[in-house]
């Protein structure tokens, strides 16, 4: 029969007790005695200690009357209804401690984007008219001149939370079929502020430019005049630096303009809104 005695864990020596029995054999167990409650018993024969363990010593009575310790284990104390009254750590410690990591690392992510990267300016040709378009073909197709009057506008968005960009001049070209017939236009350097739109409009003309076209030029010159639909390309260069940054970056700003002639007399169609395409160097710091 196991026996439970109490024993004073801080002490050094441990002094055991055992009481005598009659008999090896337990006394049978009425059917109306409660179930065995291993909780109540920790409780009751555990060795309580400092740190709320109940430390527990099963000794053995053998067949010499000699007492001999067979295991030691320790078991956590119980509270209500079974349950660990000694966690280290709570699910509210656990998700508050969660939140706080999360915060932190949010911003500094935030930070890290808002100061560390630069973003390269995004850009939309938002509307255009063309009011004359006059090709008169030379011999050879590179003597040919041209007449034209057009207007374009450019919506510019610097997409940096904290970086301001200062553009330098800007040079405006426009060509048909991949000849230049006018690039006199030029746009004043300007600071672009954060996170807003800057709006560059040009207004271009003349009468019996040169124009250097090939042969499949004048051709397709003569197949979109038929419709009255040209395709045109606009072409802004310029150099920008980051606001912080020493490093001046070369810019190139390609919209290609899908224009249809009409009458300065008359409404013009509305222009469909056309995404550019940002052409940058590979240049540390830009």
């Amino acid at each position: 029969m196991l026996h439970w005695p109490v024993v004073d864990h801080p002490s050094p020596r441990v002094q055991v007790q055992v009481q005598p029995t009659t008999s090896r054999s337990s006394p049978p167990r009425s059917s109306s005695s409660p179930p065995f409650n291993k909780t109540r018993a920790i409780r009751e024969r555990g060795i309580e200690t400092k740190q709320g363990r109940r430390f527990l010593l099963p000794l053995r009575v053998g067949s010499s009357s000699r007492l001999s310790r067979s295991m030691a284990f320790w078991e956590p104390c119980f509270g209500k209804d079974n349950e660990c009254c000694d966690c280290d750590c709570s699910w509210t410690k656990f998700l508050i401690w969660s939140a706080v990591v999360l915060l932190v690392g949010g911003l500094v992510a935030v930070l890290v984007v808002a100061f560390a990267v630069v973003f390269p300016p995004k850009a939309t040709a938002d509307d255009a008219v063309l009011q004359r378009f006059a090709l008169a073909p030379g011999n050879p197709a590179a003597n040919s001149t041209i007449s034209y009057n057009l207007t374009a506008t450019v919506s510019l968005w610097n997409p940096n939370i904290y970086r301001v960009i200062e553009y330098g001049p800007l040079a405006v070209a426009f060509s048909f079929n991949g000849s230049r017939f006018d690039e006199s236009a030029t746009v004043p350097a300007f600071n672009h502020k954060k996170r807003k739109t800057a709006t560059v409009r040009v207004t271009v003309g003349g009468v019996d430019k040169p124009v250097k076209l090939t042969a499949p030029g004048v051709k397709e010159f003569a197949a979109e005049n038929d419709t009255s639909k040209f395709a045109v390309e606009m072409r802004l260069d310029t150099t920008l630096q980051y606001k912080g940054r020493s490093a001046k970056c070369p810019l190139v700003v390609v919209c290609p303009l899908q224009l249809q002639l009409v009458d300065p007399d008359v409404a013009a169609t509305a222009f469909q809104r056309t995404k550019c395409t940002i052409l940058r160097a590979k240049k540390s710091g830009c």
